[in-house]
């Protein structure tokens, strides 16, 4: 009974310690830790093709954590990161998501930058997605497919352009159109030559000009100078009459000016007319008085 009691115990230690053993190789192999001096870091990618919760999480290629946890947030994947304490991460650090092997293991790589501005572990940091051997693979095949399209494309535009070649009205044309192009080349060349000292006696001709054009602005610099400045003046003479023509319309409109005053007082313009109607009258009894016995005048004398 005892050999079997001892028996019992000794099984019991051992699976125990098997036990133990199991779990801490399980902690190990998958990053578990039962402590929280770890620092969480949030990033977000586009895609996280191949990432498990577990993969390691590297610092300049030394692992310094672990993936805790990924979610779908929108159009991208919140990753969430456990960092050592001890690692310093700056403002500027840089997040890819990279592969291990050629088997499609991933893990979180971490440049922890330069600045000195300490990374703030509230926000969500933007990753990198490094596309992996079968990313690569997929891109060739969507190469294949857009190379196989072009290919066809390329065929039929030779085949289009053979079509154009084997007819022999176009290519007669074309032969025609280059020995045509080939006789005027001939006939300009001839006119060149045969012209050749009247082109260079114009040559000449407008090399003086231009000299004598330059030595003549030399000259008369001065006088040039001069009438631009009596022209600046006579500008200057007008945008000041014109100001006071402005200011002199403005005051006659207003009626603070003797002219305004005879244009826009109501009162004078009615007297002015009574006074023509007046005149009037007055200048048609004179003239009747004239064509009749004359004029007569009823005035005393003093």
């Amino acid at each position: 009974m005892k050999n079997q009691r001892e028996t019992e115990i000794k099984v019991g230690i051992t699976v125990l310690f098997g036990l133990i053993v199991f779990i801490w190789l399980l902690g190990w192999t998958k990053n578990f830790t039962f402590s929280s001096s770890n620092s969480e870091v949030l990033v977000k990618f586009n895609n996280v093709s191949g990432l498990e919760i577990g993969n390691n999480v590297t610092v300049n290629g030394v692992k310094k954590g672990h993936v805790s946890d990924y979610y779908i947030e929108g159009a991208n994947v919140i990753v969430k990161l456990s960092v050592d304490s001890d690692v310093q991460l700056k403002k500027d650090a840089d997040f890819f998501l990279e592969s291990t092997d050629l088997m499609g293991g991933r893990k979180i790589e971490i440049y922890p930058g330069k600045l000195d501005e300490n990374l703030d572990y509230k926000d969500v940091h933007q990753g990198t997605y490094v596309t992996d051997i079968a990313g690569v693979i997929a891109l060739f095949g969507d190469l294949q497919d857009k190379i196989s399209i072009i290919a066809n494309e390329t065929a039929n535009t030779l085949q289009s352009l053979n079509s154009f070649l084997d007819d022999k009205a176009f290519m007669q044309e074309v032969r025609n159109s280059v020995i045509n192009l080939n006789r005027v080349t001939v006939k300009l060349e001839q006119v060149l030559t045969a012209n050749q000292q009247n082109i260079n006696e114009i040559t000449e001709n407008t090399k003086e000009i231009t000299a004598g054009a330059k030595v003549f602005l030399q000259e008369n610099k001065n006088n040039f100078e001069g009438a631009l400045n009596n022209l600046n003046n006579v500008v200057v003479k007008s945008d000041s009459l014109i100001t006071a023509l402005n200011y002199l319309t403005q005051q006659t409109i207003t009626g603070e000016n003797n002219l305004g005053k005879i244009l826009y007082n109501d009162s004078l313009y009615n007297n002015i007319v009574e006074s023509i109607q007046s005149l009037k009258q007055l200048t048609k009894i004179l003239n009747y008085q004239l064509e009749a016995d004359g004029i007569k005048v009823d005035a005393s004398i003093f």
